[in-house]
């Protein structure tokens, strides 16, 4: 394979080759080392006849081949899913038949704003952007374009949605006028937990240590939106893949054991026809909850309260937003009061943190029953 390599006037290096059908394309890099270590890489991939240099590539043949090579298999699969959602729906109608080569910013910009009229939210609109970054940085890496145009795009402001977070009065009187739902225990674990929709219905037996009164989260059960299992529910790795354990209240406990003793009584009754493939704590007649079911009885109760604005996802936030080690230290708190050490050992240390301000007791962020 015929290549040289010779050093730009702005310092930078160029390293030419030939593909096997004669065509002539270059590399680069900042140093001839650089340059020369790319050429044999190239080099190998023509042998092998994996090389992917092909400059008449259309967005659309980029962007499936680079999810298929480069992605599948290494990201999640809900990413993956996500990407080829993005990808079909916000991507190829607009610029999927443009020559890689050709495509500017400015082409990339005008789509964003397209979906900006067309309704697609600002973080929507940042996601599609964060996929087609990172498929043009791969396709600038392979050397198949020089520069990765959709680095310079204005992307729209993301504006925080208001939460709704129930009020301590108020948690009791959901609860009262939940009581008699089907899926009352499930809504009141979650009151006490404060677990992701999909972390919630996905919840197996497995998870709990009974001993310990703990709760180990480390899956959520989801839609995949595409690909070959598109429709299916399964379990896929949690959102921040980073799984966590949860100290369980003395509420909490008795919520699952609630659950158990039905779950039994349900089995008996159902005989040969029971089937809860997963071990499920929560479930209908052995089946998952739908969160679309879960989501509707909740609302109904709320709106019933007079507070229709209220979201599932609202019930997370006392426990998600952790702006402070006090905060942190005060959930830790309410977890602890079933164990007197480990809440007096929490209240000491969040004295310590507060200094000079008021050393009252701590109290708990949510009721304590």
């Amino acid at each position: 394979m015929k290549n040289n390599i010779r050093q730009r006037s702005n310092g930078t290096w160029e390293g030419r080759y030939y593909d096997v059908d004669g065509k002539q394309h270059s590399l680069y890099g900042r140093t001839k080392a650089i340059v020369k270590d790319k050429l044999a890489e190239k080099r190998a991939e023509i042998a092998q006849g994996t090389s992917i240099t092909e400059t008449d590539l259309t967005v659309e043949q980029w962007g499936w081949e680079w999810m298929k090579t480069f992605k599948a298999g290494k990201v999640k699969h809900s990413t993956l899913d996500n990407y080829e959602s993005d990808f079909r729906l916000h991507v190829v109608p607009y610029i999927g038949n443009v020559k890689l080569k050709g495509l500017t910013t400015l082409m990339v910009q005008r789509v964003y704003i397209l979906l900006e009229k067309e309704g697609l939210s600002p973080k929507s609109i940042r996601n599609v952007h964060g996929m087609l970054h990172g498929m043009l940085d791969k396709a600038m890496k392979m050397d198949l374009i020089r520069k990765n145009v959709s680095k310079n795009c204005e992307l729209p402001h993301i504006q925080q949605h208001e939460m709704h977070p129930l009020t301590k009065e108020e948690m009791g009187m959901f609860m009262n006028l939940a009581k008699d739902d089907e899926y009352y225990l499930m809504m009141r674990f979650d009151f006490f937990t404060g677990l992701r929709e999909s972390e919630l219905i996905g919840l197996t037996w497995d998870c709990v240590d009974f001993e310990k009164h703990t709760l180990r989260v480390y899956r959520q059960f989801v839609r995949i939106a595409s690909g070959p299992d598109k429709g299916k529910m399964m379990y896929t790795p949690l959102k921040n893949g980073k799984e966590r354990t949860i100290t369980l209240t003395t509420t909490a406990m008795a919520v699952l054991q609630e659950a158990k003793r039905k779950q039994s009584e349900q089995r008996l009754r159902a005989g040969s026809s029971w089937h809860n493939e997963y071990n499920m704590i929560f479930t209908r007649n052995g089946m998952f909850v739908r969160f679309k079911t879960l989501y509707v009885h909740f609302k109904a109760i709320v709106k019933r309260m007079g507070r229709p604005g209220v979201r599932f996802h609202d019930v997370r936030h006392p426990y998600v937003k952790h702006t402070t080690k006090i905060f942190s230290l005060r959930l830790m708190d309410f977890q602890a009061q079933a164990y007197p050490d480990a809440r007096r050992k929490t209240r000491g240390a969040c004295q310590l943190l507060r200094g000079g301000q008021s050393r009252s007791p701590v109290r708990p962020l949510c009721n304590r029953e």
